[in-house]
């Protein structure tokens, strides 16, 4: 697996459980000397400087920020819920980001 989807899946797990109103913002390094000047995300999604794409199995965008690999990520950004409540499931993980976010909060 690449090391880069490795850090990318650990850091938005750490993120879940909260409400996301602001995306949470992570660098990553997707290198590969297969595709120089690329951000080589999956053996699928590779990027040109610039290029953007919203991911299709973690709600997150990715953005090649230049030609070592460089990549920001954006994803969901976590705010505690009301006291006493909590959150529930997302309204629509099958949107597109950053619509994936959204989050039922339950209260009793």
């Amino acid at each position: 697996m690449h090391h880069g989807i490795c850090w990318l899946c650990a850091g938005l797990l750490l993120l879940v459980g909260g409400q996301l109103t602001e995306a949470a913002i992570g660098h990553v390094f997707y290198h590969n000397d297969a595709h120089p000047g690329k951000c080589t995300v999956s053996e699928t999604v590779i990027l040109s400087p610039g290029e953007k794409t919203i991911t299709s199995g973690i709600c997150a965008r990715i953005t090649c920020e230049n030609e070592e690999g460089l990549a920001e990520i954006a994803s969901c950004g976590s705010q505690a819920p009301l006291e006493g409540c909590e959150w529930g499931d997302p309204k629509d993980e099958k949107a597109p980001y950053p619509e994936c976010c959204e989050r039922q909060q339950i209260c009793p």
